[in-house]
């Protein structure tokens, strides 16, 4: 099928995948500023214990939206987002390997004259996708507990569609050399000299650090049975070094994935600000409630997820 004009370019998943990040990340954005939102909404896990601050007859508004916070799942269920997105990398794996209808039918609206990415750009940034669902989940079964937090629905549904996206933008930007009748018929120059070198240590290293990070704050938990300020030797004066990491972890596959010519996935680097933005309203609100249980004098002079700098 063949379309041509503004429909082709309204229904090219490339446009769509990073319309929707870049729109959720202004929402969360929008929700953080406002405080009637962020109160009800941003806080998850054991910030959303936090004891509301007291308010007058609440409109009608009001009541609406604190009807909408009840709408909440466990804590526990972040697990259901490394299960989606092990299942998706599976799924697309086999959609690629097979030319399945899936994939044809987002190959359909993708532009044949966009830039693409080499074979072994996908298979590679594939495998790290899988690697970081597979990680995700280990962990998650590993420090389960009977925690009692929950987290907003809202969250829930939005980590879900996240997943399902990330998992189409590492390879969308490569359908050209997929859909290639041989290997030899299109361009397969591998990464630049210097990116691949130096982007995948950064990347495994943000994985081993982010491990690292999250058995240490699962362990807080198993022996205090209760949240303590965290001072890991690697991090001493973080908030949430374990979000930095994540998003760097993204950053890495959008420069390990860009198409030829470029220097990042695009796609792939909207994603990433999505990441850097929802991570980064949660430090915010991390940090407050670190305020909150440890007093001022003990975290002020720590940083939240930018170090040095914020």
């Amino acid at each position: 099928m063949d379309l041509d004009g503004p429909l082709a370019a309204l229904l090219d998943p490339v446009l769509l995948l990073r319309a929707f990040y870049l729109a959720a990340a202004a929402l969360i954005l929008l929700i953080s500023a406002v405080p009637a939102l962020s109160d009800r909404f941003l806080a998850y896990g054991s910030r959303s214990a936090r004891s509301p601050a007291p308010r007058n007859a609440p409109t009608v508004l009001a009541r609406v939206l604190d009807h909408l916070t009840t709408y909440r799942v466990p804590h526990l269920y972040f697990a259901h987002f490394y299960i989606l997105s092990i299942l998706s990398s599976l799924f697309w794996a086999h959609q690629i390997w097979t030319r399945g209808p899936g994939f044809e039918l987002l190959a359909t609206f993708v532009p044949e004259d966009s830039p693409t990415m080499t074979l072994p750009q996908i298979y590679m940034v594939w495998a790290l996708m899988l690697l970081q669902g597979v990680r995700r989940l280990l962990e998650c079964l590993v420090s389960a507990s009977n925690s009692m937090s929950t987290m907003w629905i809202g969250h829930y549904i939005l980590g879900h569609l996240f997943y399902l996206a990330v998992n189409i933008s590492i390879w969308i930007e490569g359908v050209q050399a997929i859909r290639a009748p041989s290997p030899s018929s299109h361009p397969q120059p591998a990464f630049s000299s210097l990116i691949l070198p130096l982007v995948l240590p950064i990347l495994l290293a943000a994985h081993v650090g982010q491990h690292s990070y999250h058995a240490y704050l699962s362990s807080l938990r198993a022996t205090k049975h209760s949240y303590s300020l965290p001072s890991h030797p690697l991090f001493p004066n973080a908030i949430c070094p374990h979000y930095t990491l994540e998003t760097l972890i993204y950053i890495c596959l959008a420069l390990l994935a860009a198409p030829e010519g470029r220097l990042v996935n695009w796609t792939v680097a909207t994603g990433a600000v999505f990441v850097a933005v929802n991570l980064g309203v949660t430090a915010h609100g991390t940090k407050a409630w670190y305020v909150d249980q440890f007093g001022e004098e003990k975290v002020a002079q720590r940083w939240k997820m930018v170090p040095w700098v914020w």
